[in-house]
């Protein structure tokens, strides 16, 4: 088993080898005919035949990138015209060149490609003079010097050039590193170079070979590790989730942590800085589509937590609105990936970043109604006033909630028919949900008859509070039954409870239960309900002189 094992993991390490060094050779050769200056000086004409520089150094990373590939061609007179910001010193010996190509193989590091700025004016929010740019550092530690490029003007052309200063630096550099890392990239710096593949020594490329191989080996441990504690983890505390994000998420987290490996690890090789350049913005960008492929996944995951949680406590409703934002976060991922390759291969997103900010602001202005409509779908899914299969009254109109989409809600109403209002409406109006009352309010007023004497109504009101209270399904608090008011035909008796049932046709049953019980009681206890009538009296006129209506009652 141990030695299936090692060579499954060896056939994984000569795969990813040979695939690194085909993806490598691919994006450099894409590379070539997308990054000015990469490719030589035709190479910069024919990707920007409009440039006014024909070397290409209008921008920091065309002077960058066009120094890198008249070192990669051997070209010194080439690469002469891409230093010095001095006019007086405008010529450089050949002697100085190798120096300073010398230099840049060993103690230079230059910013990324793709942190290059790619409009004539540099960058203007870094600090320095608007002629001055910073394209890399000459050393290590406290000690780095920055290396800066000026913007001067040859033959009547603004370009950017190393400034005079940075140069002499090169020239001046003496390394005093008598440490182990210096030894060894000494011993490697002396094995023989081999033919040149694309600007490259045969040396370096099977030193970054070596080295991606190890990257990926130390990756592979690591994440071997980490998925040993998240299924120990989660054996311990019953839970599959986290085994299963360990397993999906693996992939993309092991190439992110093999990118980081040989990014911090291919400057100690000591290859050549026209190596490192061109194979910095490949591991870079890599780099951050494994970051953006793990995101990828743990929105995946996310997702299906959220919608696992709604299921079990039935909020149906929230799907819709969970696999919107899923699909908006994703949109978004990809779209910051496909701005950073772009920017990688030496495309210029800033105007078309402005004209999409122009773009948006008058598409905003024009969808400001499916704007209202999400929001509106997000306050009913964070609120949730109403849910799907809930009785409700909105405005005037009742219904039952059939669905609560992204941009409108369906409710069928009373009459059967299907009525959708849109959720910036819907999520303003006061909704009334019938649904989710915990008790029914039985509330009624009835009449009886005034020829009720009190005694009857003392009795009629003991017989209507036992009858509320007696009954398993009436709140005994607050359950009341009180003498109102005299009205202009009957006597009032208000009766207040509320009622425990399980939905609405259940309360008309036992509604319909008391009040039958109410009927028998008043008919039984008084002279019985009272109803609009007129009573009629009728005296005969005519008593004698000094008689008073006392006297009549008496006699």
């Amino acid at each position: 088993m141990v030695h299936l094992m090692g060579i499954g993991i060896i056939r994984k390490i000569v795969t990813f080898a040979a695939a690194t060094a085909l993806v490598i050779l691919l994006l450099l050769g894409a590379a070539s005919a997308q990054i000015p200056g990469l490719g030589g000086a035709a190479g910069a004409e024919e990707a920007s035949p409009t440039a006014a520089d024909p070397l290409g150094r209008d921008t920091p990373r065309g002077l960058v990138t066009g120094l890198i590939a008249a070192l990669g061609e051997s070209d010194l007179e080439q690469a002469g015209r891409f230093l010095r910001s001095d006019a007086a010193a405008n010529d450089i010996a050949s002697w100085e060149i190798r120096r300073i190509e010398s230099t840049l193989n060993s103690a230079v590091e230059f910013v990324p490609p793709t942190e290059l700025s790619l409009v004539p004016e540099g960058d203007l929010d870094d600090g320095l003079p608007a002629d001055r740019e910073r394209v890399g550092r000459l050393g290590r530690g406290d000690s780095a010097v920055p290396m800066i490029a000026e913007k001067v003007v040859r033959d009547e052309i603004p370009v950017w050039v190393l400034s005079s200063a940075s140069v002499d630096a090169l020239l001046s550099w003496r390394s005093t590193d008598a440490s182990g890392l210096a030894r060894f990239q000494a011993m490697l710096g002396n094995l023989p170079a081999g033919p040149d593949v694309r600007g490259i020594a045969l040396r370096d490329w099977l030193l970054l070979v070596a080295f991606a191989a190890i990257s990926y080996i130390l990756a592979y441990g690591l994440t071997a590790i980490r998925a040993l504690v998240t299924g120990f983890v989660g054996r311990k505390s019953e839970s599959e989730r986290l085994a299963r994000f360990a397993a999906i998420s693996e992939p993309p987290l092991r190439l992110f942590i093999a990118a980081l490996i040989f990014t911090f690890g291919a400057g100690q090789l000591g290859v050549s800085v026209v190596a490192r350049y061109q194979l910095s913005w490949v591991v870079e960008l890599t780099a951050f589509v494994s970051a953006a492929w793990f995101l990828w996944r743990v929105i995946d995951v996310l997702a299906e937590i959220m919608l696992g949680r709604m299921s079990r406590r039935g909020a149906i409703t929230a799907y819709s609105a969970v696999t919107f934002l899923t699909r908006v976060l994703k949109t978004v991922i990809v779209a910051v990936v496909t701005a950073t390759a772009l920017r990688a291969f030496g495309v210029d997103i800033t105007a078309g970043l402005a004209a999409l900010g122009v773009g948006g602001l008058a598409l905003a202005f024009g969808a400001q109604k499916l704007i209202e409509n999400l929001i509106g779908s997000v306050t009913l899914i964070a609120d949730r006033p109403v849910r799907v299969g809930d009785f409700c009254r909105f405005g005037e109109t009742y219904g039952t909630v059939e669905e609560i989409g992204i941009r409108s809600t369906r409710v069928r109403t009373l009459g059967r028919t299907i009525v959708t209002v849109p959720n910036g409406e819907f999520s303003s109006l006061h909704l009334e949900n019938f649904t989710r009352r915990d008790d029914y309010w039985f509330h009624h007023t009835i009449g009886v008859r005034y020829e009720t004497s009190p005694r009857q109504m003392r009795a009629l009101l003991g017989h209507l509070k036992s009858m509320l209270l007696e009954h398993p399904r009436v709140s005994p608090d607050p359950a009341r039954v009180r003498l109102l008011s005299f009205g202009a035909h009957s006597l009032d008796i208000e009766l207040f409870a509320y009622i425990h049932a399980s939905d609405w046709n259940q309360f008309l049953e036992i509604q319909e239960e008391l009040m039958l019980r109410m009927m028998e009681i008043v008919e039984g206890a008084s002279p019985g309900f009272a109803f609009p009538s007129q009573t009629l009296y009728l005296a005969r006129d005519g008593n004698r002189v000094g008689e008073q209506p006392e006297d009549r009652l008496s006699a």
